[in-house]
């Protein structure tokens, strides 16, 4: 979509984020140390359950902390234990802490991690009898300690540990049971989980929906100023189920009502028992650990089944139900209708904003506006100045350049009675290349019977996967060449197994990539009818598999010299779980993380991928991608991770630094808690103890991790990196809202925006109608509606040149977000093009799904 100067001028003005700078004041925080001798125990257990577990490490207590903080109230943190640990400070809490409740809830733990384990063993079953027997409250009383605390410094740094996770569940505790109007709803807030806060339920027409809240406080670097951030979003409720036959493709949280103003957060899970060798029954259960901790407060012997409640949940959902239980509703339910629309429009934001200011006066007062400091903007060919076959012949001198390839065939896999998705794929082709008969690059594409190979498969096993591969590789022949397939498949959102992954892994087999096809859910309301749009983002997706990406606009090269970069996307898979390992419980199975690397070139539009696990030093993003599919199945795939990962990035950048000593180079690095483990320089803490030249030079960063620490200098390197965070989701960059116009509306946003020393990206808004809406209207006066915003992406150039200007570093970073062709609907993807790329690798990985 093209923007006019005026447009652009206007998508240009202040933004206000949704958030609160903390007052000083003191606190009175709780603390229980964890006796010595239940540590003890503790270790032992751990050791029989865990074969390789090393006391020197910390123990696997995810379970029981989950437990103490959705069970308990106002529990600021709960410590990690290992064998040398300091351990008086264990738990911490804004009220004294009640030591019946804790014990019982660590008892109930044990039973559930260690005794109904199917692997425990009749050793760790013992260990745990013992452990439960010596858990007494009279002797946890003994380490309960406090003291009153200021939690943050006049520059507005925190004071002490535990700065963070105070503030912001003082903040949801301080407004739990408040009423906020919001367009004429008054909407009266309660306690669900830690910083989170969630509204009464609104019924429309039989269905129901909450606002939350959450809270989050953050800093910024260098000067790590802590910020508060208020995150609203919009909670969809199952409100009816008209299939008898249900099958979750997930875990349900529901939301159980306890008093006024208090729910908690218990986990609806999918079972299931083997009738006999043909047939699976599933059927739901509550967590044993969260349905005995209800035990505590309230009878649990009456409580409504999972079943009950999942095929009835219009008895549960009202305000007068008894208990009243909420089941959060996500896409892909398919056993309920839904019409309530999703997202938090501009108007509301702005709104909560207004409400939540005067409530807050007393402990927090607001940020203020945030100006613009510029962006230059991909334009993509104005039609108005380009004839249609023009704009083709661009797109394929575009696809030449970033493939090197003269020739691309695809093959579309369907049955005869898709012969009209396979016409309409083919025909989107044809409008978005053009005739390519020759030209430079030609495109072939053959039509091809699926047959069977689209079927579901009998079950979710590897086997059934590895017959199904086995399948494939003999029905498809082996290609020379890396060619493209289009897959046209059935509805799978059934129990039985999917068979993508599976398809995916045997067409890698054959030197095919993959892109798949369902049309009976492609468009909701058109039920078997995929929609253009679907057709066109599904098309487009297969050719960024080969490497393609939307043209450069040279004038941005001139305006911008960061352009002509070449630019790294530094990233790292998580917990990489291999089909093959799916039956074992062995921890050791799993790699914790891999790290790889995308280079892209924006005037080029060459993409290299490169990862210690392939045979050469870099492939070709589609060959890449077909060896992640093959080195995922293979026995030493985990080892070969583990050893991958365990010297973090600092060969690459270290060979980074050498290779772009003269010419211009540019790392990306998105800031999360994995890759600030495997390279501790881009934390904020680490950032804020960095003698700087100026800003954005400073003299030394460190680059290593825990295994291998290491300061190194980039000062005489051509090589810059910025840090990015990405938005809402990680609840580590803020929310906003925009300035209302002269007729009051709220203008559109997009560009760069600087706020001390981090700037914030926002795309272009799309064109479309939950973008549009979300700047003039209200989920009161229309439930119905979906509301989208452009989220914030935040950058923190690492490491400049003395003579660069940052705007110009991070305007490309952002710039490089509008260059991914397969989101049509979006002016951006969410990461830019060699992040996107890199995570977008993942998919060709066989893998464990999370859940497991």
């Amino acid at each position: 979509m093209k923007h006019s100067k005026k447009e652009l001028k206007k998508m240009n003005s202040p933004i206000y984020s949704m958030t609160f700078i903390p007052k000083k004041r003191n606190f009175k925080l709780y603390y229980l140390a964890f006796p010595k001798p239940w540590k003890e125990l503790l270790i032992q257990l751990q050791v029989s359950a865990y074969k390789k577990y090393d006391p020197e490490y910390y123990m696997k207590l995810f379970g029981l902390k989950a437990c103490l903080n959705g069970w308990l109230d106002e529990v600021v943190n709960v410590g990690n234990m290992k064998a040398n640990s300091d351990d008086s400070r264990w738990f911490v809490s804004l009220n004294e802490p009640d030591v019946h409740k804790i014990c019982k809830i660590m008892k109930i733990w044990v039973t559930a991690e260690y005794e109904l384990n199917d692997k425990a063993t009749s050793e760790t079953k013992a260990i745990a009898e013992k452990f439960k027997s010596e858990i007494d409250p009279d002797v946890l009383r003994y380490g309960i300690s406090s003291e009153e605390v200021c939690l943050f410094n006049e520059d507005g740094t925190a004071a002490v540990d535990y700065a963070f996770d105070t503030f912001a569940l003082y903040v949801a505790n301080y407004l739990n049971g408040k009423t906020i109007p919001l367009f004429g709803q008054e909407l009266t807030f309660s306690n669900c989980g830690l910083k989170k806060l969630v509204s009464q339920p609104i019924e429309y027409k039989g269905q129901y929906y909450s606002y939350g809240l959450e809270f989050s406080v953050q800093t910024t670097p260098p000067q790590r100023e802590c910020m508060l951030l208020v995150f609203p979003s919009v909670k969809r409720f199952v409100s009816n189920a008209w299939k008898k036959k249900i099958y979750l493709e997930e875990n349900i949280n529901a939301l159980v009502k306890m008093s006024e103003n208090k729910y908690r957060v218990m986990k609806m899970k999918q079972q299931q028992k083997n009738i006999d060798k043909e047939k699976t029954e599933y059927f739901r259960d509550w967590n044993y650990a969260d349905i005995n901790c209800y035990g505590l407060y309230h009878n649990n012997s009456k409580f409504p089944a999972a079943d009950e409640v999942l095929k009835h949940p219009e008895d549960y959902v009202g305000k007068n139900a008894m208990p009243q239980i909420l089941l959060p509703y996500k896409f892909g339910m398919d056993f309920t209708n839904m019409n309530i629309g999703t997202g938090v429009s501009v108007k509301e934001k702005c709104e909560f904003y207004h409400q939540l200011t005067p409530l807050l006066k007393d402990i927090a007062e607001p940020m203020g506006e945030v100006q613009s400091v510029g962006a230059v903007h991909y334009n993509k060919p104005d039609k108005k100045k380009f004839e249609a076959a023009d704009i083709q012949k661009m797109r394929r001198e575009r696809l030449k350049v970033c493939t090197g390839r003269d020739k691309i065939t695809l093959e579309i896999y369907g049955h005869d009675s898709d012969e009209p998705l396979k016409n309409a794929i083919m025909e989107d082709i044809c409008q978005y290349f053009g005739d390519t008969d020759g030209s430079d690059v030609k495109i072939e594409i053959e039509k091809r019977s699926i047959g069977s190979l689209g079927d579901m498969m009998n079950g979710k096993s590897y086997e059934d996967h590895l017959l199904r591969i086995k399948r494939v590789q003999e029905s498809v022949e082996k290609s020379a060449e890396i060619k493209g397939a289009v897959v046209i498949l059935k509805n799978t959102s059934e129990e039985k197994g999917d068979p993508k992954a599976a398809l995916r892994a045997g067409f890698a087999d054959t030197n095919r990539l993959t892109q798949f096809i369902v049309p009976d859910v492609l468009d909701e309301k058109a039920k078997d009818k995929p929609s253009k749009s679907r057709i066109h983002g599904a098309v487009l997706d297969i050719f960024r598999q080969f490497g393609y990406t939307e043209f450069a606009d040279n004038r941005n090269t001139v305006k911008n010299p960061a352009c002509a970069a070449d630019v790294i996307g530094v990233y790292a898979y998580q917990t990489l779980r291999p089909l093959w390992a799916a039956e074992s419980k062995s921890p050791v199975l799993t790699a914790k993380c891999l790290p790889a690397y995308v280079t892209f070139n924006a005037r080029s539009g060459q993409v290299k991928a490169e990862c210690g696990l392939f045979d050469e030093r870099e492939l070709s993003y589609p060959e890449a991608l077909i060896a992640f599919s093959k080195l995922s199945r293979k026995d030493d795939f985990v080892d070969k991770c583990n050893k991958v990962a365990r010297g973090g990035f600092v060969t690459k950048l270290l060979g980074l630094r050498a290779l772009y000593k003269e010419s211009d180079g540019l790392v990306l690095v998105s800031c999360n808690g994995l890759t600030r483990n495997l390279w501790h320089g881009i934390s904020d803490t680490s950032i804020s103890g960095y003698n700087m030249k100026k800003p954005f030079v400073p003299e030394k960063i460190k680059i290593g991790n825990s295994i291998s620490e290491r300061t190194e200098a980039f000062t005489d390197s051509h090589l810059r990196i910025i840090r990015l965070r990405e938005g809402v989701s990680t609840l580590e960059v803020p929310d906003y809202y925009t300035e209302i116009n002269a007729k009051g509306d709220f203008t559109r946003a997009s560009g760069i925006y600087r706020h001390k020393d981090v700037f914030w990206g926002i795309d272009l808004c799309p064109n479309n109608f939950e973008f549009k809406d979300s700047y003039k209207k209200c989920r009161a006066d229309n439930p119905k509606l979906n509301f989208d915003e452009c989220a914030l992406m935040e950058y923190y150039p690492l490491q400049l040149r003395g003579e660069d200007d940052p705007k110009q570093w991070v305007g490309y970073a952002n710039l490089l977000r509008e260059l991914m062709p397969e989101n049509p609907s979006r002016q951006a993807v969410r990461l830019p093009a060699p992040l996107h790329l890199a995570k977008l690798m993942s998919e060709y990985f066989l893998l464990c799904d999370k859940e497991k």
